[in-house]
């Protein structure tokens, strides 16, 4: 089901996603979590909130902001070896229509909030690597 749903560049339903975060971070000897691409829309948010909120505090959100047409070039070279359903142009276009409607708002929400650490991720690895360390030191 969750392979099937990404391959058609949709998302996976929030409730099945927050149910794996939260089993996860559950049976983890670990205190901080860093949790790529989520949430990334406001069913992930609302879900988030009803399951997590009165356990979790959200730090930051890391925006790892990228032009699309070199997100398309490297999700493309991966693709060639990723064995991912989903690095084919098409489902690549899909998830960047479903990114600009659906999750561009919740960075939205959470810059309101002043927790939106942004970094370009279009320059050379180790520049981003390095802006990256940056907000994990403070």
């Amino acid at each position: 089901m969750i392979n099937n749903t990404i391959r058609a560049g949709n998302l996976v339903s929030s409730e099945v996603t927050v149910d794996l975060l939260h089993n996860a971070i559950q049976k983890s000897a670990s205190q901080k979590f860093l949790i790529d691409g989520f949430p990334r829309n406001s069913q992930n948010l609302a879900q988030w909130d009803i399951v997590m909120n009165k356990t979790t505090h959200v730090e930051f959100v890391l925006f790892l902001d990228c032009p699309e047409e070199e997100m398309m070039v490297r999700l493309l070279e991966r693709g060639k070896t990723s064995g991912r359903n989903d690095d084919n142009r098409e489902s690549i276009l899909k998830r960047f229509k479903t990114y600009t409607e659906l999750t561009q708002p919740i960075i939205e929400h959470f810059r309101e909030l002043n927790k939106v650490r942004l970094v370009r991720s279009d320059q050379d690895p180790e520049h981003v690597f390095d802006d990256i360390c940056n907000f994990f030191q403070k």
